[in-house]
């Protein structure tokens, strides 16, 4: 069942083609890791032979799979709250707009964390915040900055644009959060 979950979950995710397996194979003697080893088996395009997911999946490939696994136990889990972590390596454009989409969905029953350098992702959040490191004497110092309005805009226009924000990114950042 999981294994199919998962091959519904890729589709949505770009990964139309993609096989996901569940490998169980017997331990000798059951321990406190169970009385399985569990191997993820993966064929990311067809024609492609079920390997080892470990050996084979992309960056991109992988986070898409590990967003995938996430709702299927999101919706068995009662956990509240879903973190990823650059969620969005290795993929860009069409790919990034579908991530967003899911994690959209997924936000709609929990609450979800996403740290990511896309705006495709970025784009679709209630709230933003913007991390940013500086050196303070001897120490690095971190700080989480909650933005609002005009700044959510700025902050998008600068995962589009980079070090010069220009008007027309500016616009596009705000069409996009619209």
């Amino acid at each position: 069942r999981l294994g199919s979950a998962a091959e519904e979950g890729l589709g949505e995710l770009g990964m139309e083609a993609a096989a996901f397996r569940v490998e169980l194979t017997p331990r000798e003697s059951p321990d406190a890791h169970g009385a399985e080893s569990v191997e993820f088996h993966v064929s990311a395009n067809r024609g492609e032979p079920l390997l080892p997911l470990a050996r084979v999946a992309s960056g991109g490939e992988l986070s898409r799979i590990m967003l995938a696994l996430k709702q299927i136990i999101a919706e068995r889990d009662p956990v509240s709250t879903l973190v990823f972590d650059e969620v969005d390596t290795g993929i860009s454009g069409r790919v990034a707009a579908a991530v967003g989409r899911r994690l959209g969905q997924l936000s709609q029953t929990r609450q979800t964390l996403v740290i990511t350098h896309l705006p495709q992702i970025a784009s679709g959040a209630d709230a933003h915040f913007s991390v940013r490191k500086s050196e303070q004497g001897d120490r690095t110092v971190t700080e989480v900055v909650a933005l609002e309005g005009q700044d959510r805009a700025q902050e998008i226009a600068g995962l589009l644009a980079g070090e010069q924000v220009s008007d027309t990114a500016l616009r596009h950042a705000q069409e996009m959060l619209e």
